[in-house]
């Protein structure tokens, strides 16, 4: 029984990388680039249009954020910017020709409920984060979340049965060599807010047969509960290959979306004697 509960956890991440693998990809601006032709969103809000590839040049424009430019070229010019060197792009712009930093730029655009939300990277010490803006009354608001994987890719996923819910943005995280956590971010957003972030981790080291699963069931989901989130995780650790002996755990635990928050926290344990 165990040993099916591995294959299912295998065959589970397949599925959902299968269903989203039409989504762009994501990776850090060291080893991701904005290509010719493509149109990107100011992440920014008040950034300089410039007339050369450098922070001192005269402003030719200025953006606001969430308005598009078309990527021209990658220059061989660059800027420390929130923890990356960040290049500079040569743009067009209503009907410009200019240069923006990449830094303020958005990797992608999502709209849930009529409401767009941008997105970048930043970076402090070690530790790699997304940042989120959505525009609110003329300003912004933003939510800062640390990602335990670099590489992923952003899904919209609507309300999911969840009352008192504008939409969820799930940051869908792309395992590789150097990263095994295929699991990810739920983000929920209502009327404007950038409210709680959920991470949940889905890790298979299929060399040794260890695995943790953590899932987030919706109300709209198969074996969901009306108006309630169910949270499930399972691990387990292969003990001996030959005998197919294998010591897992498991744990479940029913949410509720309230006030902004999903509650209890599922990092957080009860009272224990």
């Amino acid at each position: 029984m165990k040993a099916r509960f591995l294959i299912t956890v295998i065959a589970t991440i397949f599925v959902l990388t299968t269903n989203f693998a039409q989504e762009k990809m994501h990776c850090p601006p060291s080893k991701c680039e904005f290509q010719p032709g493509d149109q990107v969103y100011a992440f920014g809000h008040k950034i300089k249009l410039r007339s050369e590839p450098n922070t001192t040049s005269p402003a030719l424009e200025e953006l606001k954020i969430g308005e598009w430019v078309k990527i021209l070229e990658k220059t061989p010019f660059s800027w420390p910017y929130k923890g990356f060197d960040s290049p500079f792009y040569k743009v067009k712009y209503n009907g410009m020709t200019g240069y923006i930093l990449g830094g303020l730029l958005s990797v992608e655009r999502k709209t849930v409920a009529g409401q767009n939300y941008f997105f970048t990277y930043s970076r402090e010490g070690e530790s790699t984060f997304l940042n989120i803006r959505t525009v609110v009354h003329g300003s912004y608001m933003e939510k800062k979340v640390p990602l335990r994987n670099p590489h992923f890719s952003i899904n919209t996923l609507g309300n999911k049965g969840v009352p008192n819910l504008d939409g969820i943005l799930y940051v869908d995280y792309h395992a590789n060599a150097s990263n095994l956590d295929d699991g990810g971010i739920y983000l929920f957003l209502n009327h404007f807010n950038l409210c709680d972030a959920v991470a949940i981790s889905q890790i298979v080291d299929q060399g040794s047969s260890n695995y943790l699963s953590e899932r987030l069931i919706f109300p709209d989901d198969a074996d969901g509960i009306p108006n309630k989130v169910l949270y499930k995780m399972e691990k387990g650790q292969n003990l001996d290959l030959v005998t197919e002996w294998r010591q897992t755990s498991m744990e479940s635990r029913i949410l509720t979306w309230v006030d902004g928050t999903l509650s209890p926290n599922i990092r957080e344990k009860g009272w224990q004697p």
